[in-house]
């Protein structure tokens, strides 16, 4: 029988190196199933969230801030501070002198030429 100097045998060894992989196993795979279920939720959220508005209205900082620009709603370049608009008050916004988004264009989209 092979020993070591500590008195435990290879076998032993094995089994002991057997173990701490299982547990290194298992939370390896609990890792997987919590990045599976976020990913699944992750998911599911993005199909329950409402649609954009059409239009939007950014605004500046500040309460009472003035609006800032008009943008096609979903447009990637407006800030988190936005109102939706309908397009009647797009056509005013625009009217009013409100900048359009040089990115998405909504001035185009709701046919007002300046």
């Amino acid at each position: 029988m092979y020993e070591n100097e500590a008195g435990a045998d290879r076998l032993e060894l094995l089994r002991f190196a057997e173990r701490v992989a299982e547990r290194h196993l298992a939370e390896v795979k609990g890792w997987r199933e919590e990045e599976e279920r976020r990913r699944a939720e992750c998911r599911t959220g993005k199909s329950r969230r409402p649609s954009p508005p059409d239009w939007v209205l950014e605004v500046g900082i500040g309460q009472g801030s003035p609006p800032v620009c008009v943008h096609v709603g979903g447009c990637e370049m407006a800030s988190a501070r936005v109102r939706p608009l309908s397009r009647l008050q797009v056509l005013e916004a625009l009217d009013r002198g409100i900048e359009p988004c040089t990115y998405c264009r909504p001035d185009s989209a709701v046919g007002h030429d300046g």
